[in-house]
């Protein structure tokens, strides 16, 4: 073999340890380690913890809100205001001071001698032209001449103003009427005097006059004058009977006047 040719037989002996020596290299583990694989595998990252919040939170009130305690509701008992019930008009009470003296009566009818008495008067129309219904108080006094004449007044109360006025227009019918005594066959009855007064609340005169018949010339007359007054709840009533005429009419007005300013 020529030179040249050696030189390329070395030559090429050389690649061939120059090669193998290459793989030898890349084929070494290491010692205790991961064979390589000829690609470069990065470190793993180490996760980065989360930034911490640096704010400071605001610090809490130092005390606590003053709570003030919730008072409960004071309750108070509501009145109920009652309404003030409409009192009824005051008790009128009878007095013996609102009856007719027997020397009112006669200074009313003069020159006639009238006084007062115990002695029980009636009145010729009846009980029911004394007294009306319903009555509450009753009052009496009688009066005499102590000859042929007589009478008396009769005061009586009730519960109302118009109770007493109903019971004053009831004795006023019934004085009208007069049923109660009915004169005998030898003598007649007329009303005479029919009037009122502006006295009291209301006030009739009333007369009756019992006369003979021409069959009894003799007989003797007799006159019966009334007066009723109401006033309030309260009612008078006069009755008089006497032979002859009765009381003049002038007289008796001025009875029933003195009367009537008595009531209260």
């Amino acid at each position: 073999m020529n030179t040249r040719g050696m030189r390329r037989v070395i030559a090429a002996a050389g690649l061939a340890v120059a090669g193998v020596g290459l793989v030898a290299c890349g084929n070494q583990t290491p010692t205790g380690g991961t064979p390589s694989t000829g690609v470069s595998t990065p470190a793993p990252s180490t996760p980065t913890a989360p930034e911490t919040s640096t704010a400071t939170p605001s610090n809490p009130p130092t005390s606590a809100p003053t709570t003030e305690p919730t008072k409960a509701p004071t309750t108070v008992p509501t009145k109920t205001v009652q309404p003030t019930p409409t009192k009824p008009p005051g008790v009128q009470r009878l007095a013996n001071s609102m009856l007719l003296t027997g020397k009112e009566v006669a200074k009313a009818d003069p020159k006639r001698g009238w006084i007062a008495t115990s002695a029980a008067s009636r009145s010729i129309c009846g009980k029911a032209a004394t007294q009306g219904n319903g009555v509450q108080g009753r009052l009496t006094r009688s009066f005499t001449t102590e000859l042929d004449a007589s009478g008396g007044q009769w005061l009586t109360r009730y519960q109302s103003p118009a109770a007493a006025k109903a019971a004053y227009e009831q004795i006023v019918a019934t004085i009208k009427s007069c049923k109660a005594f009915v004169p005998g066959e030898t003598h007649a009855r007329k009303l005479t005097e029919n009037r009122t007064l502006a006295v009291g609340d209301a006030t009739a005169i009333l007369r009756w006059y019992d006369y003979p018949k021409p069959n009894d010339p003799g007989s003797e007359d007799g006159g019966f004058p009334y007066a009723v007054t109401r006033k309030g709840t309260v009612v008078s009533v006069l009755a008089f009977g006497e032979m002859g005429k009765g009381v003049a009419p002038a007289h008796w007005e001025a009875l029933a006047r003195a009367a009537a300013s008595k009531l209260p």
